[in-house]
């Protein structure tokens, strides 16, 4: 994916020393805002410096078109993010992860998209040593295959149209179409 580079971002990074953070918006709930940053950030909005975050995936890029994915792992120890995923609409909600150089206490030029895409699922592992939450984020193209609407079968019909038999034989007939052959 192209992008474009603050100028100073780049004049940060030149320079002999600087501090790294992510910036992470899920929009579940209100929206979560969590960085990985000591202290909380702020860049448009709060992002609140978080250590239940254990783990932020690397994405991989190619040129192929292709669903890319990354994992953003969660302490459950604080029981908050397992019931805000059990109990909001997550399911192709928006997620971003972003990069920023921090000098003192505000964030120098813009800060650099690493990943944005959807909220494919989630995943609640236990332990005797904890819990964990992991994040899965998949790339817009995730639903591209996706088939919207209804089948045209009697299944379907059934369930909608109880006492319709308007479907009954539909499976013998898509035989016979011939769609564009001769």
């Amino acid at each position: 994916m192209p992008r474009t580079v603050n100028p100073d971002l780049v004049n940060a990074l030149a320079g002999d020393s600087f501090q790294i953070a992510h910036l992470i918006f899920l929009n579940i709930g209100g929206g979560i805002y969590i960085t990985d940053n000591a202290y909380d950030v702020s860049y448009i909005n709060t992002y609140t410096a978080s250590d239940h975050l254990v783990e932020i995936g690397s994405p991989t890029e190619t040129r192929d078109l292709r669903v890319n994915t990354l994992n953003i792992g969660l302490s459950g120890v604080d029981q908050a993010y397992i019931s805000l995923f059990l109990q909001s609409d997550w399911l192709n909600r928006k997620a971003r992860v972003q990069k920023v150089v921090i000098d003192g206490s505000s964030v120098v030029g813009a800060p650099l998209t690493v990943f944005e895409g959807q909220i494919t699922r989630f995943q609640i592992s236990e332990s005797d040593r904890g819990s964990d939450v992991t994040v899965a984020i998949a790339s817009h193209w995730a639903d591209f295959d996706r088939k919207a609407g209804r089948l045209t079968n009697n299944v379907t019909q059934q369930y909608f149209f109880p006492n319709d038999v308007g479907f009954e034989y539909s499976a013998n007939t898509v035989k016979d179409i011939k769609w564009g052959r001769k």
